[in-house]
């Protein structure tokens, strides 16, 4: 996979090196999941930043547009506004929320269609998680299921690590990530409306994966661990699907215009 993101990035550089403008952006957006089983109310959509490089070759009718992106996904859950009375933790009177998020270089070649200062943009793109990292606090306990309160982060990719119930939960003392568990790998689509006056443009765009990054072949996958959508006590038929849903806002420069 490392082999198909090198060839992806010589890609870009070659198609950027006959572009007709080149130019860089930055921006801030919101991200989730799509899931086919179980989720407290309490989970909702994530922020972070994006920023990248920008290369367009103009055509009679329309244009080519390729990118380079580092896009911070993700999710989080918020107990406290959660009302689900079927949530275990919920009747355990804790308090568990995190922020998940997951690093990811973003590669994409769209068309573009202007009409005045105003253009669209569609196309495929492929991305591939560098870090993934999800701030945990809990406010409970302890009990054996639930560890005195604190603030701990871990790494998504890293394997699960010795964890005390009974102390404090911090970054030396929490669960760890699960390995394997989430695909490094993306791939999807992404639409865009943008306008540009004088070199400088605004974007907004809309992002969703076609890929499932559960990873069935993991260790630490157990189907039977994820329920279904309307009744957590029942797990789901078949395998869990998470894929990526992302919004984000830009601005940026293109030089040559």
């Amino acid at each position: 996979m490392k082999k198909i993101l090198v060839l992806s990035v010589a890609i870009l550089i070659a198609f950027s090196a006959g572009a007709q403008k080149i130019g860089v952006k930055a921006g801030y957006g919101m991200s989730g999941y799509l899931i086919n089983y179980y989720s407290p109310e309490g989970s909702g959509m994530s922020t972070g930043l994006n920023a990248g490089l920008v290369a367009e070759l103009d055509l009679k009718v329309i244009g080519v547009r390729a990118d380079i992106t580092f896009n911070q996904l993700g999710s989080n859950y918020d107990s406290r506004i959660e009302t689900d009375v079927n949530w275990p933790l919920r009747a355990a009177g804790v308090e568990y929320d995190y922020n998940q998020n997951i690093n990811y270089l973003n590669i994409g070649v769209s068309v573009k269609k202007g009409f005045g200062p105003a253009y669209i943009f569609v196309g495929p793109y492929f991305g591939y998680a560098i870090s993934g990292m999800q701030k945990t606090t809990w406010e409970g306990g302890p009990t054996l299921l639930t560890p005195t309160p604190g603030t701990g982060n871990r790494d998504i990719y890293s394997d699960p690590k010795a964890f005390d119930p009974l102390a404090a939960y911090s970054d030396d003392n929490n669960q760890g990530g699960f390995g394997d568990l989430y695909n490094k790998i993306d791939f999807g689509a992404n639409l865009g409306i943008g306008a540009s006056f004088s070199g400088v443009f605004v974007e907004a765009n809309a992002g969703m994966g076609f890929m499932n990054f559960i990873n069935y072949d993991s260790q630490y996958y157990n189907a039977a661990g994820y329920a279904t959508k309307d009744d957590m006590t029942v797990p789901i038929t078949g395998d869990a699907t998470m894929k990526n849903i992302f919004f984000g806002l830009s601005v940026g420069y293109m030089f040559g215009e």
